[in-house]
């Protein structure tokens, strides 16, 4: 059966106002160009509910409940780096029968992104201290201080370890935090200058 164009609530107001106004289902069916059948069903609707603006409850139930979306949103505050798979057997029996790609969905629906995970340089609290002193200290600097400046860069070469790509999932804005970030040590012999 097709899809036919819905009536707007302005229209079925109409015709339930002709059918009170003792009009028969055939006259309000030619005036308003609707069929039959429809009219019925607008005046059967007003009868019941007392209204004809669409009821509630249309459409298939979703399969993930609010409470089953705390839970999969709980489990990756637990662990970011934790994969849908991992998730599904988690929530075990809970879990109902949802595939990966909707553990997906309700991830990105909670504002989580599946994403990269960030290499940082592993920082101590003497490091965090040092860079802001340096920032705070350079704050106001003119911009002749600034074109004095040799901008450089450094590289880091995998002398052993792995250089594996992980993902996690993480809400916008967090992808630098400590705990979304892989640290990187480099040991003396393995950067160039540029």
């Amino acid at each position: 059966m097709a899809k036919t164009k819905e009536l707007t609530e302005d229209l079925r107001l109409r015709i339930v106002a002709a059918h009170m106004s003792g009009k028969g289902y055939k006259i309000i069916s030619k005036c308003f160009e609707v069929p039959v059948a429809t009219v019925q069903s607008i005046i059967k609707k007003y009868k019941t509910f007392r209204t004809v603006k669409n009821l509630r409850g249309h459409g298939r139930k979703p399969k993930v409940t609010p409470v089953l979306a705390r839970r999969i949103v709980r489990e990756v505050k637990k662990n970011p780096r934790i994969t849908t798979k991992a998730i599904l057997m988690n929530l075990g029996s809970a879990g109902g029968n949802i595939s990966r790609q909707t553990v997906q969905r309700t991830l990105h629906t909670a504002g989580f992104q599946g994403r990269r995970q960030r290499r940082t340089p592993l920082l101590n609290i003497r490091h965090t201290k040092a860079r802001l002193a340096f920032a705070n200290a350079h704050l106001d600097k003119e911009e002749d201080f600034w074109s004095s400046v040799l901008w450089s860069d450094e590289t880091k070469i995998e002398l052993f370890g792995h250089n594996d790509v992980a993902f996690i999932w993480h809400k916008k804005g967090e992808a630098f935090n400590s705990k979304n970030t892989i640290p990187t040590v480099k040991h003396g012999g393995g950067n160039l200058m540029f």
